[in-house]
């Protein structure tokens, strides 16, 4: 192994986070997307959507009862930073909107879920509100709760499932979208609106195209080489080894989420490469916003995602569904916020 290599590796080594941990979670959790829903569950039958609309209408006439409603949440993980602020944010917001909520860890794993799912359905809570780790293994437990009668929202991670009150997420096109239109201004004024960039893709899930998709559309007018385009399966060594082996100039590494990004950025320090700048497409938490304020040299942006949006906007379809509302949208996308070195401390004092 190069020396070159070794320092790599041992940058890694300090940097690296659990994919795992990622993976069920808002930077991570690459299930989210506001195209998730448009190949569901095409196999429900149309049974099983009328029981659920007719089910979902008594629940909410007799919501009008004056009692605080019982909310069964189920979050995909609480181990990292994100999804930790997403539960304080379920503790903190539900008193505002007047909710009494149980809130279990799925710990990334379906079964888990799916039983907390069931004690819910037995306890008889008012709705129950998922982040699902598996799309299609968590649809058994969300049939039996629409057989009960249950109202159910989706919130960040989708589900094939259609027989929900709601989804809400955010868009993934547009997350790319927001990176792809500050690179154009970056490019058309640093660099003479030519640029080469390598960008760092994920085979699964769909989400990941989508925000790739969203960076080349908006750079499509501009002379943009892509000297690589390749998978990292969200692993920052396997980020860092692509970057350290590609030959040409890199003015810009693009990766479909953090872990891309940190991989890139260790490869480079290793490389004492301080001009190549790197911007994630999802993130959240201590490392890149200290990273963002420290104005690093090669970690210059992400697509934040909010907890307090996500569980705002996710209790008000509560809100909404529970006032009888008929025109709730099967689709609920949360505003996005592009923070870079620039804006870093006007996004944190908000």
């Amino acid at each position: 192994m190069s020396k070159m290599m070794k320092k790599v590796m041992a940058l890694l080594c300090t940097a690296s986070m659990s994919a795992a941990m990622l993976a069920g979670c808002s930077s991570g959790n690459e299930n989210q997307t506001s195209k998730a829903t448009e190949g569901a569950a095409k196999e429900t039958t149309a049974a099983a959507g009328e029981t659920t609309a007719e089910t979902q209408k008594e629940t909410a006439k007799a919501a009008d009862n004056g009692e605080k409603k019982r909310i069964g949440i189920s979050l995909v993980y609480k181990g990292d930073e994100w999804c930790a602020a997403v539960d304080q944010e379920f503790n903190k917001q539900a008193a505002d909107f007047g909710y009494e909520v149980n809130i279990q860890d799925g710990n990334l794993d379906n079964e888990t879920q799916v039983k907390q799912i069931e004690n819910f359905i037995t306890q008889q809570y008012d709705l129950i509100a998922v982040d699902p780790a598996s799309p299609e293994g968590i649809i058994p437990a969300l049939e039996k709760a629409t057989q009960a009668g249950i109202p159910i929202v989706v919130f960040d991670s989708a589900t094939t499932y259609e027989g929900i009150v709601s989804y809400v997420s955010w868009d993934s096109y547009e997350t790319g979208t927001l990176i792809g239109e500050y690179l154009h201004g970056l490019i058309e004024k640093d660099h003479g609106g030519k640029a080469n960039i390598a960008v760092l893709t994920m085979a699964s899930p769909v989400n990941i195209a989508d925000r790739i998709k969203g960076v080349k559309d908006a750079l499509k007018d501009l002379d943009i080489t892509y000297v690589a385009e390749q998978e990292y399966e969200g692993n920052r060594e396997k980020a860092a080894n692509i970057i350290t082996n590609i030959k040409e100039n890199i003015d810009f590494v693009v990766s479909g989420q953090d872990n891309g990004a940190w991989g890139a950025v260790s490869a480079l320090q290793a490389l004492n490469n301080t001009t190549t700048k790197c911007y994630s497409m999802g993130a959240y938490g201590t490392e890149p916003f200290d990273a963002l304020k420290a104005n690093d040299s090669n970690y210059q942006g992400t697509v934040a995602v909010s907890p307090s949006k996500l569980v705002k906007a996710t209790y008000q379809v509560m809100d909404d569904y529970f006032a009888g509302k008929t025109d709730i949208p099967k689709v609920v996308n949360i505003d996005l916020d592009l923070v870079t070195t620039d804006n870093i401390n006007e996004y944190l004092s908000k």
